[in-house]
């Protein structure tokens, strides 16, 4: 019976139910199309003992073992996080530092895999700054006494679709 009577009632204000959801609908699409679109890339990075200090098998054990710990591989994704090394990226891309371009890191869990993740609105920029950030860190730690090697396991590759705005999950929860 309840549903009956809100049908009716649904029924009888249609015009209203069908202009607010045109509108919100618009409006919501409106919103969506006009964001700024984000591109995002990865560059994957290896930490692994370094065959230089490796002469004997305890040196090679008690590097292993360090590194098993994620001090190492931490330490590493804040040096390539590290404004110093994302101004040096910027310089060597020739390029003006710009604004909405993002740089973190991460260390996969469980791994000595560092991962760059930078977003932006060009895709483009997006790639070649990931690339400059890796190139640059490893140029930082090349420059350190370390018993660890940081090495690339997998180059930024050039985006495809931006990241956001998700266009259809918008419109979709517009029209919901």
């Amino acid at each position: 019976m309840e549903i009956k009577r809100f049908l009716m009632i649904l029924w009888k204000w249609r015009w209203l139910f069908s202009g607010t959801l045109i509108t919100l609908f618009v409006s919501t699409a409106i919103f969506t199309y006009a964001q700024i679109p984000v591109y995002e890339t990865d560059v994957r990075l290896i930490v692994s003992p370094s065959s230089i200090f490796m002469t004997d098998l305890n040196n090679l054990r008690s590097a292993v073992t360090a590194l098993s710990a994620p001090v190492v591989a931490n330490t590493y994704a804040e040096i390539s996080q590290s404004p110093n090394v994302i101004e040096k990226a910027w310089k060597q891309l020739s390029i003006d530092p710009k604004s909405g371009y993002v740089v973190n890191s991460t260390v996969l869990q469980e791994t000595t895999i560092l991962i760059i993740n930078v977003s932006g609105p060009n895709p483009e920029i997006v790639q070649k700054l990931a690339a400059a950030v890796a190139d640059e860190t490893l140029k930082y730690i090349e420059g350190l006494i370390t018993v660890y090697d940081l090495a690339l396991l997998d180059p930024a590759s050039l985006p495809g679709s931006p990241t956001s705005p998700n266009y259809y999950f918008n419109l979709v929860l517009g029209f919901a």
